[in-house]
């Protein structure tokens, strides 16, 4: 597995779809996250299967805060990722990796070296 940097320039570009969230931990801009059973939103770790709604910070905050974070679409949030390369969530909370992780999350895919095209599909959920 190999990690894939997250950039500092994070933003939504056009056509992505956002929604407002609320978090339910420290969650820094650009990283994915999930919404988890209680309804907040936390740092995508794959170490579990309670992924299953998945989408990109736009906003760092903290628990409590509501965020904008993009489910679908393009958003500018990488750092030299390899073009048309799939992105996965990790086992490390909040990052990215271009493997599967314990459970398959698939986030989109670098549509560019810095923007990642938000896409989630959840490959394993047992």
């Amino acid at each position: 597995m190999s990690a894939i940097t997250i950039g500092t320039d994070i933003k939504p570009l056009t056509g992505a779809i956002t929604r407002r969230g609320t978090l339910g931990a420290t969650v820094t801009k650009g990283h994915p996250v999930t919404l988890q059973s209680d309804g907040y939103w936390d740092h995508t770790d794959t170490t579990t299967n309670a992924q299953v709604t998945v989408a990109v910070a736009v906003q760092g905050g903290a628990v409590g805060d509501e965020v904008d974070l993009v489910v679908f679409g393009p958003v500018q949030c990488l750092s030299g990722a390899t073009i048309g390369s799939l992105v996965y969530g990790s086992d490390t909370a909040g990052a990215y990796d271009t493997a599967v992780g314990g459970k398959d999350t698939l986030i989109g895919y670098a549509e560019t070296a810095t923007v990642l095209f938000v896409q989630p599909q959840i490959i394993d959920r047992t």
